[in-house]
């Protein structure tokens, strides 16, 4: 079911239970329920950001810079009136673009990103990998890596921004430009469109 707003409010469980969403304000959700038990419950700052959940045992906290960007994602578990323990910690820091350049997290580690000029991503780089991104002029991903050269019979350019392969992904297009279909190693998926799209 759903309020006037399109907001979610009930969900029937396959064993007859029901979830049920209760919001406020304009559509801002603070609470999820299944039968009489609270499943996750949210607070909200004074801009209606999402600043705490709860969800059993966990506790997530989120913290914002001045500029409304994401800082900190703190999850924590244990008791309520029990000292935490940290479960997960991560950590953003953003360049004067508002590009994402820095990620620490409590388990995976510290991982960097890299923008060319125009702000496409260009590399991102962890403990255990490095992965980086070329584009032609008009700004198509091309199926190569930063510093890899183009094979012969390689074009620098994406024909007709539609890009036929990218990284072991294989695209077919309609004649409106549309993708009808992605092959890949773990499988084809195939879309149709209607008249509007």
């Amino acid at each position: 079911r759903y309020d006037v707003q399109g907001n979610r409010t009930e969900t029937q469980m396959p064993d007859g239970r029901t979830l049920r969403y209760l919001y406020y304000g304009s559509g801002h959700l603070q609470q999820i329920n299944l039968g009489r038990d609270v499943i996750s419950e949210f607070t909200r700052d004074h801009l209606h950001r999402e600043v705490q959940r709860s969800q059993g045992r966990l506790d997530t906290r989120r913290m914002y810079d001045r500029t409304g960007r994401l800082t900190r994602k703190l999850t924590c578990k244990g008791m309520r009136g029990v000292v935490p323990e940290t479960f997960i910690d991560r950590e953003y820091a953003y360049s004067g673009q508002d590009e994402l350049l820095k990620k620490r997290h409590s388990r995976q580690g510290v991982t960097d990103y890299f923008y060319d000029t125009t702000g496409r991503i260009t590399a991102c780089r962890n403990e255990a990998y490095l992965d980086s991104w070329q584009y032609d002029a008009a700004a198509n991903l091309l199926d190569r890596r930063q510093g890899e050269t183009a094979q012969a019979g390689a074009g620098s350019v994406v024909p007709f921004n539609r890009i036929t392969s990218y990284r072991g992904l294989h695209y077919r297009y309609d004649e409106y430009g549309r993708v009808v279909e992605k092959r890949g190693r773990n499988g084809t998926q195939h879309y149709r469109w209607d008249a509007e799209h």
